[in-house]
């Protein structure tokens, strides 16, 4: 498989509630970490799943080392706007008035778009930061974005902000912003799992997506497959092994019965995501097998981190 992500900067890891899109933005971090790269993962407030899964408290609005190469941060709005008022300001001692005022708090709050903005224009702040040495500081930056039904609106927050002001500094934070998210260093992922109702969901971004041209879709993971545990769907095959395991007759049938249901659930599967390979042609579809989630969702995050270094390293 050809590296999917070379050369993306941001990638935006997005899906309907329940796919596991924060569990799998844990394993593109642990993925890219193990190859060398120095990814930051960002989750926005109040959401802290990232943190939960990785056993560490941060600081909102404080980048937190995972281990050495590896950082995570909250991004809250409320703190975003804050720190775009005080960079306006200049003065810190002015900003400190400014934003414990009661219009600053009335406009944060009824301001269309602008906290979204700038949460997203901490992104813009991030992915120009460097090292010592003039080598990007974080490589690649990897968010935990919205869900599908929120995370166009949400991309196209720095757009509709330049719609509504024509001019001054909110005009220029969102052109500011809006060149990142339409450059070739964005990417997006979405994640789904097998079942109709989700691939459709995916399918409608992925053509909401094209209609914005950028960012582009860089890969959909169908997670918790699991047609992806089973090879074989003749149920001749386990009706003979079932006569050298149980030898009642009624034990038999039963197990077949449950086995047939299992088998024809997988065939759905499968052809779901044919169908899905068929409307999305050019764009790397990565199947992962269904997983039980036990209580160290570390461990899961890693195993499924080798699941997803094709999409990483092109190795196959």
């Amino acid at each position: 498989m050809k590296e999917t992500f070379s050369g993306k900067r941001v990638l935006f890891v997005t899906g309907k509630g329940g796919v596991g899109k924060s569990m799998l933005s844990a394993a593109l971090g642990i993925s890219f970490h193990r190859a060398g790269h120095r990814p930051l993962l960002v989750e926005f407030f109040p959401d802290r799943r990232l943190e939960h899964i990785f056993k560490i408290k941060a600081e909102p609005y404080q980048e937190t080392g995972i281990e050495k190469g590896f950082t995570y941060i909250n991004i809250s709005p409320s703190d975003a706007l804050a720190e775009y008022i005080r960079r306006q300001l200049v003065l810190d001692v002015i900003s400190k008035f400014v934003i414990n005022t009661k219009f600053y708090r009335h406009f944060s709050n009824t301001a269309p778009g602008l906290k979204e903005l700038v949460a997203v224009g901490k992104l813009y702040d991030l992915e120009k930061k460097r090292d010592d040495e003039g080598a990007y500081l974080y490589d690649p930056i990897i968010v935990d974005s919205p869900q599908l039904g929120k995370f166009v609106p949400f991309i196209r927050t720095p757009q509709s902000v330049m719609n509504m002001f024509r001019i001054g500094p909110v005009r220029k934070e969102a052109e500011k912003v809006n060149s990142l998210i339409l450059s070739d260093r964005c990417s997006v992922v979405i994640v789904s799992t097998p079942d109709e109702m989700a691939i459709t969901e995916a399918l409608e971004a992925k053509r909401e997506l094209a209609a914005m041209s950028r960012p582009a879709l860089g890969a959909i993971i169908v997670n918790m497959a699991v047609s992806g545990t089973i090879s074989i769907t003749d149920t001749g095959y386990y009706r003979t092994r079932l006569n050298t395991i149980a030898e009642n007759q009624a034990a038999q049938e039963a197990i077949l019965g449950a086995v047939e249901v299992f088998i024809t659930y997988a065939n759905i599967e499968k052809k779901a995501v044919r169908g899905l390979n068929d409307a999305i042609k050019g764009i790397p579809v990565l199947t992962l097998p269904f997983m039980e989630m036990d209580e160290d969702e570390l461990s899961v995050a890693d195993s499924l981190s080798f699941s997803v270094d094709p999409l990483v390293t092109g190795a196959p």
